[in-house]
This record gives C-alpha cells, sequence and structure tokens, in this order.
C-alpha cells in the first residue's frame, strides 16, 4: 500500500501510520506533514522526490502535478498501470489530507481569507473520492479509525468503507466551498444543504407516511441508549423539549406533549424542577416527553415514579438513574450535548425558508403600568421563555417558577387566555401571564382580571395599546412591554 499525506491538522495521523506500518510499502508526504511524521519517528519521502520539484510560491504549490494525480486517479486495469509504470509513478492506496483551516479566519480581511482557502487539498481529496473504488482517502480520526478496523479485520480496505469514505469526503469539501462562497460574498443566505446518508424511520409522521432522520453531529447530538427505537414523533418532540431546555441555566425541566410545553418549572434541584412541572399539568403529563438542563441523578428521576413517560431527556445519567430508570420498558433515555442549529429551515410548497434561531432573552423591560402586584425579573423571564416555546397563539400563566396554565396553539389570542385560565383553575390568581405576541384587544387583559391575574408581560406594538393598558389600570394589572415578538407557529 502507497500512502499520500498531506496534512494541515496532524492529529492522531502517527499513531494511525504506526498502526497499519506492516500494510505500507512507502509514505510519501508533503514537506511540513513529513518534518512532523519523521519527528514521531516514522520514516517517509518528500512529495518533492516525485515530482521533480520543491515546493513553490511559499508552499502555495506542492502536489499539484501528475505523478500525484496519476497515482491517485488511475484504474486499477493492466493497460492503465502500465502507463504508470512507464512513467515511474506509484499508484497512491490511500491518502491523507484535510484542509486549510478558512473557518478562523472567515470575517478576517480578504487578503487573509485567500492565504486560507486550500487549492491543492481539495483536489487531492476529490480525486481519491472519485477513485473509491481503488483508493481510500481518510481526513481525521474517525476516517483512520474505519481504515484501521477493516485492515486488521480483513487485510484490505473493504469497498463499502472506501464507498463510505467518499461520500463523507465529498460533502467535507461541499461544507469548505460554502463556507468559503459564503463569507466572500458576504451573503449568509447562500447555502448548499448536504443531507448525507439518512436514517430510515418506522414512518413519518403519520404511519402511510415515510420518515428519515439525516443527523448533523455539528448542530448537535442525541444519544438513545434506552428503549425501543423513536419514531418521527418522538424525534420532533424530543429536539423541542431539547431546545426549550437550553435557554435555562438554572436547574429547569420541560414536560413536552405534541410539541408544545404542558408543565414546566425552574427550582433548587433538577429533582424539585421536574416534581413541579410534572404537577402543572399531570394529566397531561401522561405519554410525554421531558428534558432536564443537567446531569439525571437518582433523586432527579424520582418525581417519575409509575408515571408513564415516552421519553426522559438530560445532559447525562448516573448509575444509580440508569438502574431505576431502565425498570421501565418502555421508557427511551436520551443524553444530549451541544448547542442546536444556529439557522431554522423549513419547507413549504416552492421551496426552502430559512431563518436565524429565536432570541428569547429580554433586552429592555418596560414597566407600562405598576398595579397591585410587582413580579422579579427571574419570574417574567421565565414566563416569557416558556411561552417562546409554546405554539401560536400561546398564553402562559406562571406563579414562582412554575407554569400554572398553558393555551397554545389557537387561532383566537382571547380563546388562547381563556383556555390558560381554565387549565390553571384557582391557581390563576395571583399569576403573571406571558403572551407570546401583542394583545389586539383590551378583551384579553378583561379575561385576565376576572380570573384574579396580577401581571402581565407581552411584546405591545398593537395599535390598541392604549386601550389594553387603560384596562389594565382598571384592574390594578402590571403590564410590562417587550418590545419583541416570540411567534412560533
Amino acid at each position: 500500500m502507497n500512502v499520500l499525506a498531506s496534512l494541515t491538522d496532524k492529529e492522531g495521523c502517527d499513531r494511525f501510520l504506526k498502526s497499519i506500518e506492516k500494510h505500507i510499502d512507502e509514505i510519501y508526504a508533503s514537506d511540513g506533514t513529513r518534518t512532523f511524521l519523521e519527528t514521531k519517528g516514522i520514516s517517509c519521502k518528500s512529495i518533492s522526490e516525485l515530482t521533480g520539484f520543491a515546493e513553490m510560491l511559499g508552499g502555495r504549490v506542492k502536489t499539484l502535478h501528475p505523478a500525484i494525480f496519476a497515482g491517485i486517479l488511475a484504474k486499477p486495469e493492466k493497460e492503465q498501470m502500465e502507463e504508470l509504470k512507464h512513467h515511474g509513478y506509484p499508484a497512491f492506496d490511500l491518502i491523507l489530507c484535510n484542509l486549510y483551516d478558512f473557518e478562523t479566519y472567515k470575517d478576517a480581511t480578504d487578503d487573509e481569507k485567500a492565504e486560507h482557502i486550500d487549492i491543492g487539498g481539495v483536489a487531492l481529496i476529490r480525486a481519491a473520492a472519485k477513485n473509491w473504488k481503488r483508493v481510500s482517502v481518510a481526513k481525521n480520526n474517525r476516517d483512520y479509525d474505519a481504515i484501521s478496523k477493516d485492515l486488521s479485520e480483513q487485510g484490505t480496505v473493504s469497498l463499502e468503507t472506501r464507498r463510505r469514505l467518499a461520500i463523507d469526503a465529498f460533502r467535507y469539501t461541499s461544507h469548505y466551498d460554502e463556507m468559503i462562497m459564503s463569507s466572500l460574498s458576504g451573503n449568509e443566505e447562500n447555502h448548499n444543504i448536504v443531507l448525507g446518508k439518512g436514517k430510515v424511520l418506522r414512518y413519518g409522521e403519520n404511519p402511510a407516511q415515510k420518515g428519515v432522520l439525516y443527523e448533523n453531529p455539528e448542530m448537535g447530538e442525541m444519544e438513545v441508549f434506552h428503549g425501543k427505537e423513536m419514531s418521527y414523533n418522538n424525534y420532533v418532540d424530543a429536539s423541542s423539549a431539547i431546545d426549550t431546555a437550553l435557554d435555562f441555566t438554572e436547574p429547569f425541566a420541560v414536560v413536552m406533549k405534541h410539541n408544545t410545553p404542558c408543565g414546566a418549572a425552574i427550582g433548587k434541584t433538577l429533582g424539585e424542577a421536574l416534581e413541579k412541572a410534572i404537577e402543572a399539568d399531570r394529566e397531561s403529563a401522561f405519554g410525554s416527553v421531558i428534558c432536564l438542563n443537567g446531569v439525571a441523578d437518582a433523586e432527579a428521576v424520582k418525581p417519575i415514579g409509575k408515571l408513564f413517560v415516552e421519553i426522559l431527556i438530560a445532559r447525562d445519567f448516573t448509575d444509580d438513574a440508569v438502574e431505576i430508570l431502565s425498570k421501565k420498558k418502555n421508557l427511551r433515555l436520551i443524553k444530549y450535548k451541544g448547542t442546536g442549529p444556529k439557522k431554522n429551515f423549513r419547507t413549504i410548497f416552492n421551496g426552502i425558508l430559512e431563518q436565524d434561531r429565536m432570541d428569547t432573552n429580554i433586552g429592555e423591560l418596560k414597566v407600562i403600568n405598576r398595579g397591585d402586584v410587582e413580579f422579579e425579573r427571574k419570574e417574567i423571564e421565565f414566563a416569557w421563555k416558556v411561552v417562546a416555546h409554546c405554539r401560536s397563539n400561546s398564553i402562559v400563566l406562571t406563579k414562582d417558577g412554575v407554569t400554572v396554565g398553558i393555551g397554545s396553539g389557537q387561532t383566537s389570542r382571547v380563546e388562547a387566555v381563556k383556555i390558560a385560565c381554565e387549565r390553571a383553575g384557582t391557581k390563576a390568581a395571583g399569576s403573571l401571564m406571558a403572551s407570546d405576541a401583542y394583545f389586539p384587544f383590551p378583551d384579553n387583559v378583561e379575561v385576565a382580571a376576572k380570573n384574579g391575574i396580577k401581571g402581565i408581560v407581552e411584546p405591545g406594538g398593537s395599535i390598541r395599546d392604549t386601550e389594553v393598558i387603560e384596562a389594565s389600570k382598571k384592574a390594578n394589572i402590571t403590564l410590562y412591554f417587550t418590545g419583541m415578538r416570540v411567534f412560533l407557529h
């Protein structure tokens, strides 16, 4: 096996090459990579020995030569192999290559950007991927492990592995080109969406629909380590639950049902937050998806008890928590990491919509009317962040960091208010009400007053704000304006 190595990120390449050295005939490397490998005790030849010229233009030109690309692109046919031999060129079987770090410089000057745009590396990777039926291409430790495993078990790199590495290589160069294009154009809306190989689900939203998951570890990861296979709807609910939990730093729990919260709470501990979130609407919590924003231990999961829960999600789980929860055969356990996507995409009839991820942080909070009760900033932010993750039109009632009533997904805002108050019952009295958009009419405030609500936080900005303000004054309800809307359709 002949190896060609030209690496910017050299992490792990020395250990990999030593682990497969019995399969290697010769290693050729660019000067920087050769120097690195030789310090690690790995003998290799300079690419210059093969091409007959030294690296040029400060390293800008080093691999762009027929001796290199003929050795990569030659098919395993007698005629082409003899042609290589005639020219004295080796046939390369394994290419180790990754690209200049452009991402660090994507906001730099044009000259700095240009210096960090890789040319030869992209060509090497694409050439190797093009000829995947004979050549393997590796970019990092994950690729190294796959090749090592095949060589150890089979003495060769399987066709299936070479094909998978080629697909991943094209995805890698495509992402690299997209990053450069967006940076140079200054246009964030230029995107190449590469889905890769999807995971086929049992079915989609309904059994008659096909469902596929396209994972992207750069956004975040969900590891299902206990329980049966996830469905399309499970993934949607789990994602919404995690997205909600990411908005909170103190111990927080959210109970998700049909892609909207039915209970949420903060507490001194995760266990306290979870107990309060479940009790906020125990009826709806049956068959729900629950997310905690920390590590779940035995105390934290105790509130679940005999409650039937579809999925429990946490940053991690202690062994004692897993021991308790694993007795529930139908409960799926998920560990999550990452911060989620910066952009949201949605397919529509004539294309794809893109938007920035919603920022639920309140900037300047304006006190429009001071009523009988003033609420702490912490309570206001809690209510606001929860309502931002409920389907619009949405209304959330909270008390002491716990939801007491939620009305969401309504076509009429006043209807959402009525539903939230009905769900809260007597708990509505003294609560804070959050609305994801402004009140178009004062009737919303009038319903709130009849149910004893003492505070309202909403964006403001309606042409009838004056009427809404007067209604809040009449009812002695404290009214806050955030100046921002948090619709979630």
